[in-house]
């Protein structure tokens, strides 16, 4: 008996030291799809519908997790990025015009991102003209100056800011049975007849599963050099990631349904939530919500134009990684730094309408997602391309069938902005 239990401890040991040794892709890039412009997204949506903002959140995070093995799976067999194949596959003009829609689109999440920081900032009533340029300046620095690994470290750190809305989400006082109720079985406390619920769920889904996510874990594994040996040990760890952006997601819903929804209170950003929550949770909720603000933002704002830069460099066969210096990575990183610099300009301007600027970003972005699909499912499924990897049979259904429902989303999504039922 007592050999049995060695002998598992063991494995589980060894099991337990392959997880530690492949995390940081998945957990990352999920997480950071809950930036400063996500964090809005389930603020408004819970304030205006409360935890039934979070219906159908499994099957959400089974999409997001699903897609995101196969972006993985593809990168680990391929040894290539997403960009990479395109360009390989379908020409430098295809790639071209793919990454001038990707290059736009992420523009726009990226001030979504600097407009998160700034808001945070002025919650914290700091001068955020000055700190907003410091710690543009600052993240810039330590992209170039640190290698892949100690990046990573500190992208893991970041997540850490998340448990500021589980301490929030506590403080609201919430009724636990009515927001588990409301979130995973049936929402009771809103019409859910209606458009403009449904047109809200979308936007959530669209937030959670972002087109800069499918390309940025991708080149985010190839980065850190991961094998088919550790396929499965990745799989793990994208799934976990799922599971942690959506209970972060779903405390972000509990904190604002039972400060603001209750009331009949609505808002339109994260910053006019916080400043709501004063004088129903109290200053130290506010603190909290701001706090996850300013850390979503910040891990926001150095994923998504390291995503750009990951796909320029695929795309058009330029060095592209973290572990190169500047001087060799030149345009990998000045990709990330134009990204950065424009949206810091932009920003500065105090009376600048950014929901406006960022609205486009959004349409681009649901635009991106079925495009992207069509390169997963095609890469995939390639023998030639996946050999004895290739993905068959059911998990083909459901790689396909997430595209279906993701792509059904957009479409509705565009169509209810378009005629204006939102």
């Amino acid at each position: 008996m007592i050999a049995k239990i060695s002998q598992y401890l063991k494995k589980f040991k060894y099991r337990l030291l392959i997880f530690l040794a492949i995390l940081g892709p998945g957990i990352i890039t999920a997480v950071a799809d809950n930036d400063a412009g996500g964090v809005a997204t389930y603020t408004v949506a819970a304030s205006l519908f409360g935890m039934a903002s979070r219906f159908l959140i499994i099957p959400e995070a089974i999409l997001l997790a699903v897609t995101q093995d196969v972006g993985a799976r593809i990168a680990i067999v391929t040894r290539k990025g997403l960009g990479s194949l395109i360009r390989e596959r379908y020409g430098v003009a295809i790639s071209m015009f793919i990454f001038a829609l990707y290059f736009i689109t992420n523009q726009g999440v990226v001030l979504q991102n600097v407009s998160g920081l700034k808001s945070a900032f002025q919650l914290f009533n700091l001068p955020w003209q000055l700190f907003l340029i410091l710690t543009c300046i600052f993240l810039i620095l330590i992209v170039i100056k640190f290698n892949y690994k100690k990046l990573q470290n500190i992208f893991l750190f970041m997540i850490l800011f998340y448990f500021a809305y589980v301490v929030s989400a506590v403080l609201s006082r919430p009724n636990w049975g009515d927001a588990m109720r409301e979130s995973f079985v049936w929402p009771k406390n809103i019409n859910v007849g209606d458009f403009k619920f449904w047109f809200s769920r979308i936007a959530v889904l669209g937030t959670t599963i972002t087109a800069w996510g499918q390309f940025f874990i991708s080149s985010f594994i190839l980065d850190k050099n991961l094998t088919p040996s550790h396929l499965k040990a990745e799989k793990t760890e994208i799934f976990l990631g799922a599971i942690v952006t959506s209970f972060f997601s779903l405390m972000m819903a509990v904190a604002v349904t039972y400060t603001l929804f209750v009331n009949n209170i609505k808002v339109s950003d994260g910053y006019s939530a916080a400043l709501a929550m004063t004088p129903l949770a109290g200053k130290l909720s506010t603190l909290l919500f701001s706090f996850g603000l300013l850390g979503a933002s910040i891990l926001g704002l150095t994923i998504v134009p390291l995503a750009t830069a990951y796909v320029f460099s695929e795309m058009f066969g330029f060095e592209g990684s973290l572990d190169a210096n500047f001087k060799k990575g030149r345009l990998f990183y000045s990709f990330f730094i134009i990204q950065i610099v424009i949206s810091l300009i932009i920003s500065l301007f105090p009376h600048t309408s950014l929901f406006q600027l960022t609205l486009y970003a959004d349409f681009l972005n649901g635009a991106m997602l079925p495009i992207i699909f069509f390169f997963l499912i095609r890469f995939s499924g390639d023998e030639e391309i996946m050999g004895k990897y290739r993905v068959a049979g059911f998990s083909r259904f459901v790689i396909v069938a997430s595209a279906i429902i993701i792509t059904g989303a957009v479409l509705i999504t565009f169509l209810g902005k378009i005629f204006n039922f939102s």
